[in-house]
């Protein structure tokens, strides 16, 4: 009867943790990262700014990014996971409300450097919750379904967006969406001090200072070690920087109505929602390296109906591709790292590789304008990723079987 409890408890907790990082997840990625596009126009015409200035606010976002990563790594270690998640998410409530304040170029930038390091700071932690309350054979599921969640909220800020410019105002709309927030910070604090896991320290972070650098030296050095670190780069130079340019090859050089573009859009977010689900399951039963191999392999795919004559299916077809791969593959790398490492060595290391990926992300998007200027074409671009996606999915295979 004991060990019933016990097991029944256990499961009652993995659903906590895995409700609440989804949840969190994608509400920082999805008010965090997608809404202020959605409203830059009418920011741009009340506060008399140009594009040259919102260039100059958006191009700051790596910078925030490559800072926040190693600051999240400490602060998992500091406080735990859990906790780091609720609170950076309160605070993450107080960068969208103060949106509404904002009255010229130096208060935007700072806001937006500010809620550009939120979702990082939320993902970073995922994967040494996952190693400390999720069940391995659930983590690659729960992880990938944290990454497909920003999918449903990119549906909820095209709602929210219109609705608030059509019958209130941008500046009440980061109020709405800043009170979201806290509400959804107040509820995952209840719900995990509800079965006893608001806790500071786990045994195993007292740990660190002990076991933290011979661990992840060890792993860096090993051959599964390298090929993830390449595997990240390579995800940040193809996945990340793929639909950068997209809206721009496909409207300039292909000459696609918006509306066509508004279904290719929608098509991605709804089979990435559904998507995330479906390749999370894979990786828990065939196997991580297999899944991944896969998700690579649609990335190319995407690319291959991309560059085909322009017909509504090869439109349709590259959309939802790209949308289910895109929504999987972050889920991947910290899964694998759950299942192969403890969680006081998951977490620096996928700290390190969030850190590759990033930098695969800024060299992308500046090889993608580059290529642009010189050739007056995107084709390149596309192409190289194409061969990006095949260099990943056969570096997937090179990886230590994570059973």
């Amino acid at each position: 009867m004991a060990d019933q409890t016990i097991i029944s408890n256990a499961k009652k907790n993995s659903w906590v943790v895995s409700m609440v990082c989804i949840m969190i997840t994608g509400i920082s990625y999805g008010f965090g990262l997608f809404l202020l596009p959605m409203v830059i126009p009418e920011i741009v015409r009340d506060l008399g700014l140009d594009y040259t200035l919102i260039g100059i606010i958006t191009g700051a976002g790596p910078a925030s990014v490559f800072l926040s990563i190693p600051l999240a790594g400490f602060l998992t270690h500091q406080m735990g996971g859990l906790k780091l998640i609720v609170i950076i998410q309160a605070a993450g409530a107080l960068f969208l409300a103060g949106h509404y304040f904002i009255q010229g170029f130096t208060s935007l930038f700072i806001l937006n450097f500010l809620v550009r390091a939120w979702p990082v700071m939320t993902w970073i932690p995922l994967v040494s919750v996952a190693v400390e309350h999720i069940p391995e054979k659930w983590r690659a599921t729960m992880l990938t379904m944290a990454s497909g969640a920003a999918c449903f909220f990119i549906f909820i800020d095209g709602w929210i967006s219109s609705f608030f410019l059509e019958y209130f105002h941008w500046r009440t709309m980061w109020l709405a969406v800043a009170a979201i927030c806290l509400i959804s910070s107040l509820a995952s604090f209840a719900a995990l001090k509800s079965v006893g896991l608001w806790q500071t320290k786990t045994p195993e972070q007292k740990k660190i200072k002990n076991l933290f650098s011979g661990d992840l030296s060890r792993w860096l050095k090993s051959r599964s070690g390298i090929t993830m670190n390449v595997i990240f780069l390579i995800t940040g130079l193809s996945f990340a920087t793929f639909q950068v340019y997209l809206a721009a090859f496909l409207r300039d050089e292909l000459s696609i109505s918006l509306d066509m573009m508004a279904m290719m859009w929608s098509a991605m977010g709804i089979s990435g929602i559904f998507g995330g689900m479906l390749f999370g399951r894979f990786a828990d039963s065939l196997g991580i390296r297999v899944t991944q191999f896969l998700i690579f392999l649609m990335g190319c795919s995407a690319v291959f109906f991309l560059i085909l004559p322009v017909t509504v299916a090869n439109l349709l077809a590259m959309a939802i591709l790209f949308g289910v791969s895109q929504a999987a593959i972050y889920g991947m790398g910290p899964s694998y790292l759950s299942k192969v490492l403890s969680s006081r060595t998951a977490s620096p290391a996928f700290t390190l590789g969030t850190m590759a990926m990033s930098f695969g992300a800024v060299l992308g998007n500046f090889f993608g304008g580059w290529s642009n200027n010189i050739l007056d074409s995107f084709r390149l671009f596309y192409l190289t990723i194409g061969v990006l996606f095949i260099c990943g999915g056969l570096l997937t295979l090179l990886l230590k079987s994570e059973k």
